[in-house]
């Protein structure tokens, strides 16, 4: 999308006109005969609160009506980040409808630095669509976006590189997530991992099985033994603060495909499995920004990449496994595999790389998906103050999370295993008991873990998401290792 600062009209062709209303329905721009149009819509209730509606120019049947198409946007009083994201992705998708190619919005006032990047971020990621593999599609075309506003503009264009640089990691994940199982393996991962790096001058290491045998990777290893693919654990290290001793461990879940095991999913949740790796979409995309960015923090992106398949040689509920930190692990249920994965590449993280903060995201538990739903991340923690620093970051990302307990007295012994050290699931409370078992790998270091199980899939076209993967949690963690760098810097 082109997007061009605007401070008048004369030099800008549009054919569609993005017009905002507030809870008292002033809108942000009359051109024309908009307001007489607004009002005769208001009438029908076709508009008011935040509904968002479009009129196709050449549909018009309000008289003194001009040519171009009408997008009618409801903004909600203290309305948030994401909630503007949400409205102008909705607009975008009624522009889709029309075919629009040029657009037109005002941000004018006061308060235009707050929205005015949601509301790009909103056009941006609407936009998207994952055709790659559609012979017969149609021919589309680049839209044009004209901001008239008062913004000078060294700010206007600072706000339009940041807008893009979230959109392209937004869009990397989602690509990473879309694609199917038969091309992204986790060999493919570790290729787009290093194409990643290389664009932006960050170490790439790539472990074979043999090295992660080496290391006593068995836990993770334990998942991968039922598939042909072989396993390629990746690591990535930023280093944008060489003299501080912090370094952020970002964990991505990269299961690229999950059958379940020997304890097989059913033929429904089977559907969608070759996203199981949308935490490691996340690290990936985040980690190019904030090398993009050259943000003064040090960060490791950690990746356990595999399969998860049925075979002679697959694991089976009941074998008892080691992993690299020495706790043995009671393979309860082979579809709790993702966490295995896991607390290898947390042990990892702060032995091998030094980590002093872990911040890990997994397409973990559908129990969390039905604790919360699709639009809210499960966040559970041991410290306070990472915790926090997530919560920030995810209102100025606009991706929403909810804190959820760890339940330490209460449930103390939901992985209680007769035969090892622990069990690699719970009898109850799914997401808790999958956040107790990453816990129990941290070695006291301040962690966030993030479910992002409900988040990271869409089955709606609709507002900023199309179907298929989300890209949730890039934003996210982009916008919380913003806010750790020493000292915090606001761009």
């Amino acid at each position: 999308m082109q997007i061009q600062r605007l401070v008048d009209l004369e030099d800008y062709e549009f054919d569609t006109l993005l017009v905002t209303y507030n809870h008292k329905n002033r809108l942000s721009i009359e051109l024309g005969k908009v307001s007489e149009i607004f009002a005769a819509l208001q009438e029908d209730d076709l508009v008011g609160g935040t509904k968002v509606y479009g009129l196709r120019g050449k549909d018009f049947s309000y008289q003194g009506q001009p040519y171009y198409n009408l997008i009618f946007i409801g903004i909600p009083e203290k309305a948030t980040p994401r909630r503007y994201q949400l409205q102008f992705g909705a607009a975008m998708k009624e522009a889709k409808k029309f075919k629009s190619k040029n657009l037109l919005m005002t941000a004018i006032g006061d308060d235009v630095s707050y929205w005015l990047s949601s509301a790009m971020k909103g056009l941006m990621l609407a936009d998207y669509s994952f055709d790659k593999y559609i012979t017969d599609k149609k021919e589309g075309h680049e839209l044009s976006l004209g901001v008239l506003t008062g913004i000078d503009p060294a700010s206007f264009k600072k706000e339009e590189q940041y807008v893009r640089m979230m959109a392209r990691a937004v869009t990397t994940a989602r690509d990473l997530v879309n694609e199917p199982a038969n091309v992204m393996t986790p060999t493919a991962l570790a290729e787009k991992a290093k194409a990643i790096a290389g664009k932006n001058n960050i170490k790439c290491t790539i472990l074979d099985q043999e090295d992660c045998q080496d290391l006593g990777m068995d836990s993770f290893l334990a998942v991968a033994k039922g598939s042909s693919e072989r396993p390629k654990f990746i690591v990535l290290d930023y280093n944008g603060r060489a003299t501080d001793d912090e370094k952020i461990a970002l964990i991505g879940k990269g299961i690229c495909f999950d059958s379940g095991g020997y304890n097989l999913k059913p033929t429904n949740a089977m559907k969608g499995m070759h996203g199981d790796m949308g935490g490691a979409a996340a690290v990936l995309a985040a980690i190019g920004a904030i090398a993009e960015a050259k943000l003064g923090i040090n960060v490791t992106a950690v990746i356990p990449a595999c399969e998860n398949m049925v075979s002679g040689q697959a694991s089976k509920p009941g074998d008892i496994v080691k992993s690299m930190n020495g706790q043995t692990i009671e393979i309860v249920n082979t579809d709790a595999e993702g966490r295995m994965a896991l607390v290898d590449a947390i042990t990892y993280a702060i032995r091998e790389c030094g980590a002093t903060h872990i911040i890990d995201v997994a397409t973990l538990t559908g129990a969390c998906v039905v604790a919360l739903g699709d639009r809210y991340t499960g966040l559970f923690s041991n410290s306070e103050d990472l915790a926090s620093k997530v919560v920030q970051g995810s209102i100025l990302s606009g991706e929403n999370v909810w804190r959820m307990p760890l339940g330490d007295d209460e449930y103390k012994d939901l992985n209680e295993s007769c035969v090892a050290d622990i069990a690699n699931c719970g009898k109850k409370c799914g997401a808790i008991a999958a956040a107790r078992f990453l816990c129990a790998f941290v070695e006291k270091k301040p962690w966030v873990h993030l479910d992002i199980a409900g988040t990271s899939e869409s089955d709606a076209d609709t507002e900023i998401f199309s179907k298929g993967g989300t890209g949730a949690a890039a934003m996210l963690l982009y916008e919380t290792v913003k806010l750790l760098e020493k000292p915090y810097k606001s761009y």
